[in-house]
């Protein structure tokens, strides 16, 4: 519980950083008590990456103002520090502070505390807990929500798996593993996958793919170092209905970003979807 009772008392945001095109959305809603009264207060704010925020203001005197719910969205195209505090006087203590990805969220609800939410809506069960962080025995899960095509009009041209991605913090250690269900136009029509992050290089990447071929082979790339690598498709699918692509290793990313899937097609304007369903496993190891 988070309870506002001084008339000096301020619950803030503070966001770290320059914002690149859209300031985070931050809703607060709340109960003011006095000895007779009952009274529901709310405010709608934005971020501001130069200054604080003032989530929830000062109770008038003899109030308490108790926070029920909080919610803070990045609707930036990459990502954000948020640290919410509490300032009582001018000294301020730090209750929560993560960094969101793009469309992930944080939200305190009384009762339950802070958690912050995925893009996909889940709770995310692996986020940075600094230099000690713990290791866990329980993977993330990524799903892919909807269809996903590439039928560009120029071959072999790379495209993200919008939805199959997941948050990184510069000098961490990650595991993943992508399984990727996909349709192909024709079984003439081939495909490559690869994986790429929106910062930073790829001086750390190790990972390992195969995906159809044909109906008894797969393509298969031993080593890979290097973001959207392989650099051309392969020359087939086994099947228009029923392929899988698997990319597995391990990730040290040298600034944070999203890391995410990425596909292409071999032939112009013949469609590779990647389906509902495929999914991302993944783990902070450090």
């Amino acid at each position: 519980m988070i309870i506002l009772s001084e008339t000096t008392d301020n619950l803030e945001l503070v966001l770290a950083g320059a914002v690149t095109t859209n300031q985070l959305q931050c809703l607060t809603s709340w109960r003011d008590r006095t000895s007779t009264t009952f009274v529901a207060g709310r405010s709608l704010k934005n971020s501001n990456n130069t200054t604080s925020v003032v989530l929830a203001g000062a109770p008038a005197s003899s109030t308490q103002r108790v926070i029920d719910y909080i919610s803070v969205y990045n609707n930036d195209t990459t990502n954000a520090t948020v640290t919410i505090r509490f300032d009582a006087n001018g000294t301020e203590y730090i209750l929560f502070q993560t960094t969101l990805a793009p469309q992930e969220r944080i939200e305190y609800q009384e009762g339950i505390g802070f958690q912050t939410f995925a893009s996909t809506g889940a709770v995310k069960q692996s986020i940075n807990q600094g230099a000690n962080a713990p290791l866990t025995n329980t993977l993330s899960t990524v799903v892919l929500g909807s269809d996903v095509t590439n039928n560009n009009a120029v071959a072999n041209t790379i495209a993200n798996v919008t939805g199959l991605s997941f948050s990184v913090t510069a000098g961490k250690v990650y595991y993943f593993k992508f399984i990727i269900y996909y349709t192909a136009a024709a079984t003439t029509t081939g495909s490559r996958w690869c994986v790429t992050c929106d910062a930073g290089l790829a001086t750390n990447l190790s990972m390992i793919s195969e995906y159809s071929l044909t109906d008894t082979t797969s393509t298969r790339n031993g080593n890979v170092q290097a973001f959207d690598s392989p650099a051309t498709c392969n020359a087939t699918s086994a099947s228009t209905a029923n392929n899988m692509a698997v990319m597995e290793g391990y990730f040290k990313p040298t600034a944070d970003g999203t890391f995410i899937a990425r596909f292409a097609s071999e032939v112009a304007g013949s469609a590779i979807v990647a389906k509902t369903g495929s999914v991302c496993f993944y783990q902070q190891l450090t």
